[in-house]
């Protein structure tokens, strides 16, 4: 009876080693693969950020690309605004005591990119002057073509100067001639 209690408790032993070995098994597959899952997951999530770290990179590009972009188009002249540009110049004359008309806008027939101005700048000399550094200094890429000053003596004095005895007495009034200075300019600017 021993023997058989001995065979019986070795028999229930085997297949108790059996039964746990499988199962260990079974459990180690099911570990590993919740481990190589998490790992995948993990991968992907790190290449989730990556790719949204790229997205921040590139939207901010983008973004520097249109500011890029937007003073680029403010060096050229926009072919459906002429009138904002022809506005923009007359403004100039207005700011510095100076009159400033446009003659012309005409289109270079081989370069479709360029736009000739034809202009003139009245005034005294300073706001002459002033007028045609800040049109040369401007933000446009405006190429001058020719140039020209002429000093303009009108016959018409101003009386404002003379003392207003000499005027009451009907005496001699010295009229000085008045002058005023006259630029005409041709340039180019690049347009869109």
């Amino acid at each position: 009876m021993k023997k058989n209690n001995t065979n019986l408790i070795l028999t229930i032993s085997i297949i108790s080693f059996i039964i746990l070995s499988v199962v260990f098994v079974y459990l180690l597959n099911v570990i590993k693969n919740k481990n190589e899952h998490a790992s995948v997951v993990s991968n992907t999530l790190k290449n989730k950020t990556i790719e949204k770290g790229n997205l921040d990179i590139l939207e901010k590009r983008m973004t520097e690309l249109l500011d890029t972009q937007k003073k680029i188009n403010s060096y050229l002249v926009d072919t459906s605004n002429i009138d904002k540009f022809v506005e923009y110049l007359e403004n100039i004359g207005i700011n510095n005591n100076a009159s400033l008309s446009v003659k012309s806008v005409d289109f270079l027939k081989n370069d479709k990119n360029k736009m000739v101005v034809s202009l003139t700048i009245r005034g005294d000399f300073s706001g002459v002057m002033k007028t045609f550094s800040i049109l040369e200094n401007s933000p446009y890429d405006i190429v001058i073509d020719s140039l020209y000053l002429n000093k303009e003596i009108s016959q018409y004095g101003d009386i404002s100067q003379q003392p207003v005895n000499s005027l009451l007495k009907n005496k001699k009034v010295i009229i000085s001639p008045k002058s005023s200075w006259q630029m005409d300019i041709s340039f180019n600017v690049l347009s869109l």
